[in-house]
């Protein structure tokens, strides 16, 4: 049975194309820094051993994210998911006990990054996520963090064309 394909939203797909280039760039200096260790001299090549293990990293990295992007499905919504939190959704969620308002974005557990333009990026893995996943405007739910109960409202609902 093949695993299904890992989802992203449009945004994480290419947050993770950035972070891939990025690495490649990385993995091309630590190459050039091993090839000028291995030139040389024995009493200059100290960090010869470190450099290795760090390409070493770097290209598993870029293999992982890779394989990560080669086999990913751009999550879209369609006309059923309106109204309804989805992954890719923003929503405005209140804090019932205390009226404080946080905005967060719904993604999967490979994308997630903690805050990115001033919305809380949390995981349908997450207690909050996973309770969120589904909800509609308007909307309430509690969820468990660490020894508190804590009780939100969906607020606002923005969907991703």
């Amino acid at each position: 049975m093949n695993p299904s394909p890992p989802q992203l939203t449009q945004d994480g797909y290419r947050r993770l194309e950035r972070q891939l280039e990025r690495q490649r760039v990385r993995m091309d200096e630590a190459r050039e820094y091993v090839r000028d260790q291995m030139e040389a001299n024995e009493a200059e090549n100290l960090g010869l051993v470190e450099a290795q293990e760090q390409l070493a990293a770097l290209e598993t990295q870029v293999a992982e994210l890779e394989d990560l992007l080669a086999n990913a499905q751009v999550i879209t919504q369609d006309a059923s998911e309106q109204g309804r939190v989805v992954l890719g959704s923003t929503t405005l969620l209140t804090d019932l006990a205390s009226g404080r308002t946080l905005r967060v974005r719904l993604v999967s557990p490979l994308e997630a990054g903690g805050v990115i333009d001033g919305v809380t990026q949390i995981t349908q893995a997450s207690p909050v996520g996973a309770q969120l996943e589904g909800r509609q405007l308007g909307d309430t739910f509690q969820v468990q963090i660490g020894a508190r109960i804590m009780q939100y409202q969906v607020t606002e609902l923005e969907l991703n064309p």
